[in-house]
Formats: structure tokens, C-alpha cells, sequence
């Protein structure tokens, strides 16, 4: 079991193929969550996912996101994934690739 503390999670069949998780950035890294998130849209283990590092610079992602009250996001790609990381603690991941449920 991982130390991540998830504070609630937004079910990926009400969102189509995006799942989102949102964090308390004073519990958990903000990378800690990118890596929950997309291990758990993606039906994988945590440890079986690429070095997070290898796509975004951890220790910037952490304080970017962990700024308080500036509304920032991050977007990047990872683990075949678009993941965003917003500073108000939600993590949201779509496969690459996944098609649009835009409305007509």
C-alpha cells in the first residue's frame, strides 16, 4: 500500500476516459499523486510505470503545484497519458490518444 493520501476520487466512468483524483498537497507530493493517478486509470502498478523524472522535472512539478493560492496547472505526458497537475490538489489523466467525447 502506498503513503498517498488521497483525499477523493472522481470515478473515470462519470468523465468518459479521464480519470481525477484530487490530493492535499501538505499530505502528499504532488508527484506522488501523478503517479497514483495514472497507475490507477491505467490499471497498472505504481512501480511497473516509467521514472516519472524521465518526462517532467519532479522537483519543479512538486513546487510549481504546491504554490498556494496561484490557480497553476501543468500539463505533460506521461506513461502514454495527458496528465495535469492543479494546485488545487487535482491530478487528471486521459490516455493519449483516447477519442473526444465532444457533443455535437
Amino acid at each position: 500500500m502506498t503513503d498517498v493520501d488521497r483525499v477523493a476520487v472522481e470515478s473515470s466512468a462519470e468523465r468518459g476516459r479521464e480519470h481525477r483524483d484530487t490530493y492535499d498537497w501538505t499530505a502528499t507530493s504532488p508527484s506522488a499523486g501523478v503517479v497514483e493517478t495514472v497507475a490507477t486509470a491505467t490499471g497498472r502498478d505504481p512501480l511497473a510505470l516509467p521514472q516519472l523524472y524521465d518526462s517532467v522535472e519532479t522537483d519543479a512539478l512538486d513546487s510549481l503545484v504546491r504554490a498556494s493560492g496561484c490557480g497553476l496547472s501543468v500539463t505533460f505526458g506521461f506513461a502514454g497519458c495527458e496528465v495535469t497537475a492543479e494546485s488545487d490538489g487535482t491530478v487528471s489523466v486521459r490516455p493519449l490518444g483516447a477519442d473526444d467525447d465532444a457533443e455535437p
